[in-house]
């Protein structure tokens, strides 16, 4: 445990004494993870319906998965709103792939990297009337490179959900 805690420390050192000039080329405006658009979502009054949302995290980069190894580390985290009478129902989250950097070959992160996708139910309630409803929200993550960590961001996403009797 000891050990371990000692291996996070040095990686949280070696990110931050990571190249200054770097992170003002990347800058705070840049999304490392993008959102294919989603299909509108097709749900019966008081039935549960699936929603895939896919992300893609730019080439070169990783972020944390859903539960990392370590709660020093930030996990990624989808939040819906969906509006009065749509509530959610369940998230399911990709298992992280494991992940080592150069300076620590024997620690291994749990990360995303590339195309992940992250599903979640919607449940309207029996006596939502019938009609399309707009719900929004956001991926939290924090985006890392090999030699820096950069600060937590939070992407975007919204869809539509057609609600039928």
């Amino acid at each position: 445990m000891r050990r371990g805690r000692a291996i996070i420390f040095s990686l949280a050192a070696a990110v931050l004494a990571a190249s200054a000039a770097d992170f003002q080329y990347r800058g705070s405006e840049v999304q490392y993870v993008s959102a294919e658009p989603v299909a509108q979502v097709q749900a019966k009054a008081g039935a549960s319906a699936p929603v895939t949302l896919k992300f893609r995290v730019l080439e070169g980069y990783h972020v944390n998965s859903n539960k990392p190894r370590s709660e020093l580390l930030i996990p990624t985290k989808l939040k819906l709103n969906p509006p009065l009478g749509i509530s959610v129902t369940e998230f399911r989250y990709p298992a992280g792939k494991d992940f080592s950097l150069s300076f620590s070959p024997a620690e291994t992160l749990s990360v995303y990297t590339g195309d992940f996708s992250i599903q979640a139910a919607l449940k309207p309630v029996a006596s939502a009337p019938a009609g399309a409803y707009h719900v929004t929200g956001e991926l939290d993550y924090q985006a890392c490179s090999d030699r820096a960590c950069f600060p937590p961001k939070k992407l975007p996403v919204s869809f539509e959900v057609s609600v039928t009797k």
